[in-house]
């Protein structure tokens, strides 16, 4: 799912939640839905951090004397790899579940962290390449196949203009 999207319906409904169903202030739920639509994009960020992990790993094996040396380095670049494949742990439920227990003990505002994890992977599965929930424990995937991100792009960037659209709308109500 694209960017834009994510940001709109995590925004949208993070509006109807804590406006309609929580009842706060129309101030502080639009305050609230564009944190959340912010903090929604967090978890496609293991793609580049994948991707600079592989860069650093394939340098490192360029010379075993280098491997070596940047021994603990290296470990933490093999860490990263299997941390951060893309859709995997950032996807699962984990996150989501630190992130609430961090709100719990520590501070409020990671509960909007957990929420908008929560957000984008209920998004991101009703993509065709769908989610990992329980990624690293298992790789089953979990699939509802509504949007294709190679054959839809267009129709998701419509989707989330209207989106948009919507949710200022209904800040204006």
């Amino acid at each position: 799912m694209i960017i834009r999207l994510h940001q709109a319906l995590s925004s949208f409904i993070t509006y109807i939640i804590f406006f309609y169903i929580f009842n706060f202030d129309k101030v502080s739920s639009i305050i609230i839905s564009i944190i959340v639509g912010l903090i929604c994009v967090i978890p496609d960020y293991d793609y580049k951090i994948y991707n600079w992990a592989n860069k650093q790993y394939e340098n490192i094996n360029k010379s075993k004397i280098l491997k070596y040396l940047l021994f603990p380095y290296y470990l933490f670049i093999l860490f990263l790899l299997k941390l951060f494949k893309h859709r995997g742990f950032t996807h699962s439920i984990f996150p989501i579940i630190i992130f609430f227990l961090l709100g719990l003990f520590i501070m409020k505002i990671f509960y909007l962290f957990s929420l908008a994890f929560l957000l984008h992977i209920i998004e991101d599965s009703l993509t065709v390449s769908g989610i990992t929930p329980l990624y690293p424990l298992s790789n089953y995937k979990f699939v509802i196949p509504i949007l294709n991100n190679r054959k839809n792009r267009k129709v998701q960037e419509y989707l989330s203009y209207i989106i948009y659209i919507m949710f200022f709308a209904i800040i204006l109500l």
